[in-house]
């Protein structure tokens, strides 16, 4: 294997990220990996499953939040509402989905996850996390597979997606994958993970429909279909995974304090009040923390 010898980079952004031959000249505008040239960027894409594309909604702290990102946060609220007044006037045309109109296949996993006490709720179809659904139910072995995005906080928020999960698996067998994972950029990003491994780390999933940021605790030890039982789950489970001594920040409830809600589909409206709403709630100080996008959806966009 040919080696070659490190020559100090005199670029500011140092050496590539993906090779790490030569001088960087680009930053990721999402994930901000440093890259050398198109080819590098394309990997770094492929490899972190990275879009490319600046997250509006990413949290800034307070002393880098400048007028830019203010007027950045403005633009998207602006967006927000245009896109809710178009769902507002198709929604004249088009009656809201419920459970019995939905299509036979969404409507027969509707079905089977509550037989599991889970209650299993959909987007309109014009919502990006719906189109990114792909849980699934297998008719002739009655087994739901999954479609799970994996947060990790302390490495910067990656996220990283599973699809086909049998629900008959295990967290933490699911968890051990992802920290087995060979991919260089990606070890390097769960180094404190991997470093702790399973003992050190807690799995939580974030409560739907409830205000604030709360959520539930998860059995690494269960089933993802057990440590969904008496669950809302919106699409698909979102979980994340923080560290054991990080779990103090977060505000962790039970199982049977969630509060259910008819509705079997939440429509444009029910999802813009519910951002106002939980803005609103959320204490004058910490409001700053891109003010309103402190949402469950408030990654999800929604698409023309």
């Amino acid at each position: 294997m040919e080696t070659s010898e490190s020559v100090p980079s005199s670029s500011k952004l140092g050496s590539c990220e993906v090779c790490a031959r030569n001088e960087a000249q680009y930053t990721c505008p999402r994930c901000e990996v440093k890259t050398c040239c198109l080819a590098c960027a394309k990997v770094h894409k492929q490899e972190l499953e990275c879009s490319g594309i600046r997250d509006r909604t990413k949290y800034i702290p307070i002393n880098k939040f400048t007028n830019l990102d203010l007027s950045s946060d403005y633009r998207l609220l602006e967006e927000i509402t245009r896109s809710v007044d178009l769902l507002k006037k198709n929604s004249s045309r088009k009656p809201t989905r419920l459970n019995h109109e939905l299509p036979n296949h969404l409507y027969k996993l509707s079905k089977a996850t509550t037989a599991r006490k889970t209650t299993l709720k959909f987007l309109p179809r014009n919502f990006v996390r719906h189109k990114r659904n792909t849980t699934r139910l297998h008719f002739a072995s009655d087994v739901v597979y999954w479609h799970i995005d994996w947060i990790f906080p302390n490495a910067d928020n990656l996220k990283l997606c599973d699809d086909n999960v049998p629900e008959t698996e295990r967290l933490s067998t699911l968890t051990h994958r992802h920290l087995a994972n060979e991919n260089k950029l990606i070890r390097e990003r769960l180094q404190y993970y991997i470093a702790v491994d399973l003992p050190g780390i807690k799995l939580l999933l974030k409560a739907e429909q409830k205000p604030g940021q709360k959520y539930y605790e998860l059995d690494p030890l269960e089933s993802l279909k057990d440590n969904l039982r008496n669950k809302i789950i919106i699409e698909y489970p979102t979980i994340h995974v923080v560290l054991k001594e990080h779990l103090h920040l977060y505000d962790v409830i039970e199982s049977d304090e969630e509060v259910y809600i008819d509705a079997s589909v939440c429509n444009g409206n029910d999802l813009a009040n519910r951002i106002i709403k939980s803005a609103e709630e959320d204490d004058l100080d910490s409001s700053l923390k891109n003010l309103l996008f402190i949402s469950e959806y408030s990654d999800e966009e929604i698409s023309d």
